[in-house]
């Protein structure tokens, strides 16, 4: 499988000058393609809200995810804490599953 690469939305400042530090390490914001056991997704999700947190653009990437009904972490938030249902139907069965 060829790896994950996050392509920042429209609202990344598109310069040197500053790279979003989810770049750096794309596979914790979003699920593996197998089911995740309980402690692993936690432990994704705590390490992908760790990066988040010093992100200068944070709060514009949640909203954007909100709009777009993005799935993964964005923002340093999940789907469920955004309060949405992520678009992809595939992720949607994984989290259900893996919240189980």
């Amino acid at each position: 499988m060829p790896p994950i690469k996050i392509t920042p939305p429209p609202y990344v400042p598109r310069s040197n000058e500053y790279r979003v530090p989810c770049a750096t390490a794309p596979a914790l914001f979003f699920p593996p393609d197998r089911q995740e056991l309980p402690k692993e997704y936690a432990e994704r999700v705590a390490a992908a809200k760790e990066v988040c947190s010093g992100c200068a653009i944070r709060s514009t990437c949640g909203a954007w995810a909100r709009e777009h009904r993005e799935w993964g972490i964005w923002g340093g938030r999940t789907e469920a804490e955004h309060a949405y249902r992520p678009t992809s139907r595939r992720h949607i069965a994984r989290t259900e599953a893996a919240a189980a």
